[in-house]
C-alpha cells in the first residue's frame, strides 16, 4: 500500500506539471503546440475580398529562398515559414520567385503583398513593416583571411542589386566602390576571378554559396560582422490593413517549435536565424530544467509529431493541388504563358517550353521579349501594348518560317476588376491552313478540268467538219500539190484530236481506285501536252521507257506528279535545254526519273523544297504547294519522291512507286 501511495503522489505531481506547462504555454512559451489565430470579422473579410496573398522575393538566395533547378520548385527556410503562416491564417499565400530588385519593384507597386527584408528609412517611403520574424547578420568575405572592417573603405565590393547591404555600406563608408549583380553567386564569381576585392551580404546565403563552389580554402569571412538586424515582412503602404493580420500569424508561430525545426532542417548552425525574445528563452530554459520527467518529454514529443504530421499533410495537399493544376496546364497543346504587367513570365506550360527549346526555370527568369526573340516578337509586343492600353483581348495571325500561328492576348483581372496579368496563347494553325489551300487548289483543278472538257467537246465538232469536208474535196481533186496540202490539213486535224483526247482524259474525275497503267503511254500523253511550250523555248526531250511496262496504280495521282515535275523542269531551263525522262523497271518497284539541264537547286534550298508554301519562284509565279502535294501523292501511292543528281550532275527528281 505504501508503495502504491508513492506512485499515486508521483502521478499527481506529473499531472500538476502538465497543467502548469499548459498554462505557461497559453501565456506564450509555446513548446510544440500550435497557437490559434483569432481574426476580427473585418480582418477576415479583408482577406476574403483580397484573395490569395502573394509573397515575392529573391529566386536565387539559398538556403533562405531559391528555385531548385532539379524540379523547378521554390524552396528555402523563408518559403517553409510562409507555408506555416498560410496555415495559421487559413488563407493561401502564393510564392513568386523573382530577381531581388524586381521583387522590391513589384511590392512597391502593390502587385505583390509580402517580402521579408530589413527595415530602413529609405524603405519606409514605400512600405510598412510587421513584427520581426528572424535575425540576420551581414558579413564580408574576401581572399584575405586578415580582413578587418576598418579596411573596407579602400576595397572594391560586389553585392546583390537592391540588397540592404548596399545602403549600409554607402552610409558607413561614403565613396566606397560597389558593383551590383543579380545574385550573391555572381558576386562570388567576380571575387574568385579577382575582378573585385570583397563581397558583402547575408551570412547564410554567403556560407551556402561558398560551400556550393567548393571555395572554403580560397575565401574567408571577416571575424567581425557588419550588422545583426531583425528581419521583418514588408507590405505596400496601400495595404497597411494587412499588417495587424500578419502580426497575429507571426505571434502564433512564435509560440511553437516549428521555426526552430525549419532552422535545423536548412541550417544546422548554432546561431539561430529565427528571432526569439529573451523572456521566452528564459521561460523555455526553466521548462527544460523542470522537464526531467521522461513521461512529460514523451508526451510533448508525441504532440509535436502530431502537429508536424498535420502541417505536412496540409502542405502536401496544397502542393498536390498546385501540381494537378500545373499538370493540366502543361498537357494543353497550345503554347500558353502567364505574363505580369511588367512583361515578366510568371508561368509557362510544357508545350511552350518545348517549342522555345529552353528550360522552364530559364523562361521564368526573363521578360517575355527575351524568350520570344526567335519568334516574331515585334508583332507580339504590339499586341501586348494594345491589351495593356485598352484592357481588351486581341487576336492576330502571324507567319514565321512557313508556319502559321494564331496569337491571342487576354487581360486577366482581380476581384476588384483591376488588370493583374496577361495570358498569351499561341496556336499552330499550319495544318489547317494547308488543308484550306489544298481544298482551294483541288477546286481550281476541278474547275479547270470542267473548262477543258467543255472546250474539248466544242473544238472537236468543227474539227470533225474540217476532216469530213477535206475528205470530200480530196476525193474530187487529182492535183498532186493539192493532195499534199490535204495531207497537211489531215495531219493537223489528227494532232488537234490527240490533244483533245488528252484534255478529256485529264478532265475526268476519278476516285482512289487503282488500275493497270502503261507507263510509256501515260508519260507520252503528258509530254504531248507540254510539246508546244518546249518547242517554243527550244527545249529538247529525251525519253527512255520500256514499251510494255505496266503498273497497278492511281493514274490521276501519277499524272499530277509528272505534270508538276515536268512543268518545274521547263521553268528551271527557261530556254535552250534538255529534259530527260527515264523509266527504270527495278524488280518490285518502278523508278521514273525527270532530269533537266536547268539552273539547279542550291544546297540550302534543297532541304526545304518539299515544305508547304516554300517556293524559289518570283512573287505570283508559284504557290509553293506543287512539290509538297506531289510528295504527299507519291506517299499515298506507297512510294516516294526524292531529289538528287544524275550522272552528268543535272537536277533529278525520282518517283519510286510499287508495280
Amino acid at each position: 500500500m505504501q508503495k502504491n501511495h508513492w506512485w499515486q503522489i508521483l502521478i499527481i505531481l506529473i499531472a500538476a506539471f502538465i497543467v502548469s506547462n499548459v498554462l505557461i504555454t497559453e501565456k506564450g512559451i509555446g513548446f510544440g503546440r500550435s497557437a490559434s489565430v483569432t481574426l476580427s470579422e473585418d480582418e477576415r473579410q479583408w482577406l476574403e475580398y483580397h484573395g490569395p496573398l502573394i509573397y515575392a522575393a529573391d529566386n536565387n538566395a539559398p538556403p533562405l529562398r531559391f528555385v531548385d533547378p532539379a524540379d523547378g520548385q521554390y524552396k528555402g527556410v523563408v518559403v517553409d515559414y510562409m507555408n506555416l503562416l498560410s496555415l495559421q491564417l487559413r488563407t493561401p499565400i502564393e510564392m513568386h520567385p523573382l530577381l531581388w530588385e524586381d521583387a522590391l519593384s513589384q511590392l512597391s507597386s502593390g502587385n505583390t503583398d509580402l517580402c521579408d527584408m530589413f527595415s530602413s528609412e529609405e524603405r519606409e517611403k514605400n512600405f510598412v513593416f510587421t513584427q520581426s520574424i528572424y535575425n540576420l547578420r551581414g558579413v564580408v568575405v574576401s581572399k584575405d583571411a586578415r580582413i578587418e572592417l576598418g579596411d573596407l573603405a579602400e576595397l572594391r565590393f560586389a553585392t546583390q542589386e537592391g540588397d540592404f547591404v548596399n545602403e549600409y555600406l554607402l552610409n558607413a563608408y561614403p565613396g566606397i566602390q560597389i558593383i551590383t549583380v543579380s545574385d550573391v553567386s555572381s558576386a562570388l564569381d567576380l571575387l574568385l576571378e579577382d575582378k573585385v576585392d570583397a563581397v558583402a551580404g547575408d551570412e547564410p546565403v554567403i556560407l551556402y554559396q561558398i560551400n556550393e563552389k567548393n571555395a572554403n580554402h580560397d575565401l574567408h569571412i571577416a571575424s567581425q560582422v557588419l550588422y545583426d538586424n531583425e528581419v521583418v515582412l514588408g507590405i505596400p503602404k496601400s495595404k497597411k490593413e494587412l499588417v495587424p493580420i500578419i502580426n497575429k500569424g507571426i505571434a502564433a508561430l512564435a509560440k511553437t517549435e516549428q521555426l526552430e525545426r525549419i532552422q535545423q532542417k536548412w541550417f544546422g548552425i548554432s546561431t539561430p536565424i529565427v528571432q526569439t525574445p529573451d523572456y521566452i528563452l528564459t521561460l523555455r530554459l526553466m521548462v527544460v530544467l523542470i522537464s526531467a520527467i521522461g513521461t512529460v518529454l514523451i508526451s510533448m514529443t508525441l504532440w509535436n509529431k502530431s502537429l508536424k504530421k498535420e502541417v505536412d499533410k496540409r502542405t502536401s495537399e496544397l502542393i498536390n493541388s498546385k501540381n494537378d493544376l500545373q499538370i493540366t496546364f502543361d498537357g494543353m497543346a497550345e503554347y500558353i504563358a502567364l505574363i505580369d504587367l511588367d512583361l515578366n513570365v510568371i508561368n509557362i506550360n510544357q508545350s511552350f517550353v518545348d517549342f522555345l527549346n529552353i528550360k522552364r526555370a530559364e523562361a521564368l527568369q526573363y521578360p517575355v521579349g527575351t524568350i520570344l526573340e526567335s519568334f516574331d516578337y515585334a508583332a507580339v509586343d504590339e499586341m501586348i501594348k494594345y491589351a495593356l492600353a485598352t484592357g481588351k483581348s486581341i487576336t492576330r495571325e502571324l507567319v514565321k518560317s512557313n508556319h502559321y500561328y494564331l496569337v491571342r492576348i487576354y487581360p486577366l483581372r482581380n476581384a476588384e476588376g483591376e488588370m493583374k496579368n496577361l495570358l498569351m496563347v499561341i496556336q499552330n494553325m499550319t495544318k489547317e491552313r494547308i488543308s484550306e489551300n489544298q481544298m482551294l487548289q483541288a477546286n481550281k483543278m476541278a474547275a479547270i478540268g470542267q473548262l477543258a472538257a467543255g472546250m474539248a467537246h466544242e473544238i472537236r465538232n468543227p474539227l470533225g467538219i474540217i476532216r469530213n469536208q477535206s475528205f470530200i474535196i480530196e476525193s474530187r481533186i487529182e492535183d498532186d500539190r493539192s493532195v499534199r496540202s490535204f495531207e497537211l490539213i489531215n495531219n493537223a486535224v489528227e494532232r488537234a484530236s490527240r490533244i483533245i483526247d488528252n484534255l478529256l482524259e485529264f478532265s475526268r474525275l476519278t476516285n482512289n481506285e487503282k488500275k493497270t497503267i502503261n507507263v510509256k503511254d501515260l508519260t507520252s500523253k503528258i509530254m504531248a501536252l507540254e510539246n508546244k511550250t518546249m518547242l517554243k523555248r527550244k527545249i529538247k526531250l529525251e525519253m527512255s521507257c520500256p514499251q510494255e511496262l505496266e503498273i497497278a496504280s492511281n493514274a490521276e495521282s501519277l499524272r499530277h506528279i509528272l505534270i508538276n515535275l515536268i512543268s518545274n523542269a521547263i521553268d528551271a531551263i527557261g530556254e535552250d535545254g534538255t529534259i530527260r525522262v527515264q523509266v527504270v523497271d527495278d524488280q518490285e518497284m518502278v523508278r521514273i526519273q525527270v532530269i533537266d539541264s536547268g539552273c539547279g537547286i542550291a544546297e540550302d534550298e534543297a532541304q526545304n523544297i518539299f515544305n508547304p508554301f516554300y517556293t524559289t519562284k518570283s512573287v505570283g509565279a508559284g504557290t509553293g504547294l506543287g512539290l509538297y502535294i506531289a510528295y504527299n501523292e507519291a506517299k499515298k501511292l506507297g512510294g516516294s519522291l526524292t531529289l538528287g543528281k544524275s550522272e552528268d550532275a543535272w537536277t533529278m527528281f525520282e518517283i519510286s512507286i510499287p508495280k
